[in-house]
C-alpha cells in the first residue's frame, strides 16, 4: 500500500507558502513559476526555473521553486539537491527547509529531516506542526537507531536485533526472487538500493499511521509490521513482494499512477487471483467508478478497502492483459513524463471511458456515481 506523502499542493502550496512568495515576488520569472505550480503545471514551472537560473543560479526563491517543480514531477533527488541550494542561499526561507525536511524524510534520510526541522523549529519555536513532526522523526529515529541492516546490491533490510536477522536474509532472498519478473514487466528496474524497514505491529502503527488493516507500506522506503511473519512466512512473502511492486513502479513511474494501478499491479505479482477479483465483484453486483479509486486507500475501512482492492486486481489485470507487457511499459513512462491517465490510455486505440465501460459490464454492474 503506498502511504506516499507527496509533497504537492495540498502540503505546500494551499497551504499559502507558495502564494505568499508569489504575492512578495516582483520577479516576472519567479511569478510564472509559482503561477504554474499552482495550476498544477509542474512541466512547466520546472522549464520557467530552470531558465531563469541559468541567469541567477543562486537566487533562493527560483531554487525553491526549481525545488517545488522537480518534487512534483517525482525527480526527488534533484528536489533535494535544489532545496539543499535554497536553505543554503537563504537559510531563512522557511518554505524551501519544510519541503527540503519532507523530502530527505521520504528518501530516508532521517538524519537530515531532522536538522532541517530544527533549524526551521529554531527559527519558529511557536510553529507547533513543526514540533510535531520533529517529535514523532526523533522518536523514529531512536527506534531505527538501535536497529541492524542486511545489505545486498539491490536491498538494505533495516530490522531489530539477532532474531529478526533470519527473517532479514529471507526477505532479501524473497524480493530477490521477485526482482527480474517485476522488471520484466515493467520494462524497467530501479538502479538504487531499495530500503526496507522490519517493524513490531505498534512501531508500524505509531510510525505510519496506517490503517488497521494494512499489511505493509511503501512511502520511499518499504515498511513492513512483523506480526507473526515467521509463523506465515508465505503471507509474509505476499505482502513484501505486493510492497516491492510498489517501490519499482514508483522507480519507473513516480507521478501520475492512480492508485487502482499502483494497486493492481502490486496484486498481480502477488500473485492475485484476477478471475476471482472479477467473480467477487460480479457476486456483489457493484463497480465502483475509477476516478473514486484515483488517489490512495487509506481512508478507507476495511470492507471499504476489500472492495477497492479487488476491483483494482480486476482492472489491472484486463489492461495489461489487453496492452502486453510493452504497453505497460509505455503507458508507464507515459504517465511519469505527465500524462494522465484518461490520455496515456488512448494510445492504445481505444478511450478511458471504453475500458471502465468494459469493466463495468464484466462484472454485470452499472457504475456507482462519482462522488463529488
Amino acid at each position: 500500500m503506498p502511504i506516499f506523502r507527496r509533497l504537492a499542493a495540498a502540503a505546500l502550496i494551499a497551504a499559502g507558502l507558495v502564494c505568499s512568495l508569489h504575492a512578495q515576488s516582483s520577479d516576472p520569472a519567479a511569478e510564472r513559476g509559482f503561477a504554474a505550480l499552482q495550476r498544477g503545471d509542474a512541466d512547466a514551472a520546472a522549464a520557467v526555473f530552470q531558465s531563469a537560473l541559468a541567469l541567477r543560479p543562486r537566487d533562493a526563491v527560483l531554487l525553491y521553486g526549481a525545488g517545488l517543480a522537480a518534487n512534483l514531477q517525482g525527480r526527488d533527488d534533484d528536489a533535494a539537491r535544489l532545496l539543499k541550494r535554497a536553505v543554503e542561499a537563504e537559510p531563512r526561507l522557511t518554505p524551501a527547509a519544510l519541503a527540503l525536511g519532507e523530502i530527505a524524510y521520504r528518501r530516508g534520510d532521517l538524519d537530515l529531516a531532522v536538522r532541517t526541522y530544527e533549524q526551521v523549529l529554531a527559527q519558529a519555536p511557536s510553529n507547533l506542526a513543526v514540533r510535531a513532526r520533529l517529535d514523532a522523526w526523533r522518536a523514529e529515529a531512536d527506534v531505527e537507531g538501535r536497529f541492524e541492516a542486511f545489505k545486498d546490491d539491490r536491498f538494505t533490510i533495516m530490522f531489530s536485533g539477532p532474531a529478526q536477522h533470519q527473517l532479514a536474509a529471507h526477505a532479501t532472498k524473497t524480493m530477490g526472487a521477485a526482482f527480474f519478473k517485476i522488471a520484466a514487466a515493467l520494462g524497467s528496474a530501479p538502479s538504487a538500493p531499495i530500503r526496507v524497514v522490519l517493524y513490531t505491529e505498534r512501531q508500524f502503527q505509531d510510525i505510519t499511521g496506517a490503517p488497521e488493516w494494512a499489511g505493509g507500506g511503501f512511502d520511499g522506503q518499504i515498511r513492513m509490521p512483523l506480526g507473526g511473519a515467521s509463523q506465515n512466512l508465505p503471507e509474509f512473502d505476499r505482502v513484501l513482494t505486493h510492497e516491492l511492486t510498489h517501490a519499482m513502479v514508483h522507480a519507473v513511474a513516480p507521478r501520475n499512477v492512480p492508485a487502482w494501478l499502483h494497486e493492481g499491479l502490486a496484486m498481480r505479482f502477488e500473485p492475485h487471483d484476477a478471475a476471482a477479483a472479477r467473480r467477487m465483484l460480479a457476486d456483489a453486483h457493484v463497480f465502483v467508478p475509477l476516478a473514486s479509486l484515483q488517489e490512495g486507500f487509506t481512508r478507507l475501512n476495511a470492507v471499504q478497502a476489500a472492495v477497492a482492492y479487488e476491483e483494482s486486481a480486476f482492472a489491472a489485470s484486463v489492461l495489461v492483459d489487453r496492452i502486453g507487457s510493452q504497453g505497460l511499459a509505455a503507458l508507464l513512462q507515459d504517465l511519469s513524463a505527465g500524462q494522465t491517465v484518461e490520455q496515456a490510455i488512448e494510445r492504445f486505440g481505444f478511450t478511458f471511458a471504453a475500458f471502465e465501460s468494459d469493466l463495468s459490464r464484466r462484472v454485470g454492474a452499472q457504475p456507482l456515481a462519482r462522488r463529488r
